[in-house]
């Protein structure tokens, strides 16, 4: 990568806004000092990997349009990755073997301590944000959100917080 470093450049980089994968966390042992399991299963669920792949191929057929290409000087860095040198440069094949060893998260992650009603399996907490089960406790946060946003989670969580904020007030004055 030598050869581009010092170059003008931009970037168009696919994501997923609404994985299909899910992962876990668990706890370690009874020890609440333990940190926990936490397996995120990136890419677990195959149509993320189709869509990132999807993804590539747009932003590919987009960079190669004569306004990047006319206007920019734009040309994609097309060295292939050594991983995936056994698949052929551009195919379906490539792309999938790509972004299994170049994706990474964006660390807005959400959801592992779901608000639901009761009868959701997977729920954590109830509409006073109350975990379930124990006394005294409640999470306040990116956590409770049972689907990851479409955007940056900054402003969902604070909306969280003031909601928060206002049962509290609501639970300690009744």
């Amino acid at each position: 990568m030598g050869d581009i470093y010092g170059r003008d450049g931009f970037t168009i980089r696919p994501i997923l806004l609404r994985p299909k994968s899910r992962g876990s966390i668990t706890l370690k042992s009874n020890n609440p000092k333990d940190a926990p399991n936490i397996d995120p299963r990136l890419l677990s669920h195959p149509d993320d990997v189709t869509t990132l792949v999807e993804g590539i191929k747009l932003a590919l057929r987009l960079g190669n349009t004569s306004d990047f290409v006319n206007n920019l000087d734009a040309k994609f860095y097309d060295k292939p990755l050594p991983e995936c040198r056994g698949e052929a440069y551009g195919s379906d094949a490539y792309w999938t073997c790509y972004v299994r060893h170049m994706s990474s998260a964006f660390y807005h992650l959400c959801g592992g301590c779901k608000m639901a009603p009761a009868s959701d399996p997977y729920s954590v907490v109830d509409n006073k944000l109350k975990v379930r089960g124990v006394f005294g406790l409640r999470v306040v946060g990116a956590p409770i959100m049972p689907a990851v946003t479409s955007g940056n989670t900054n402003v969902p969580v604070v909306m969280i917080a003031e909601k928060a904020s206002d049962i509290i007030k609501q639970d300690w004055n009744s």
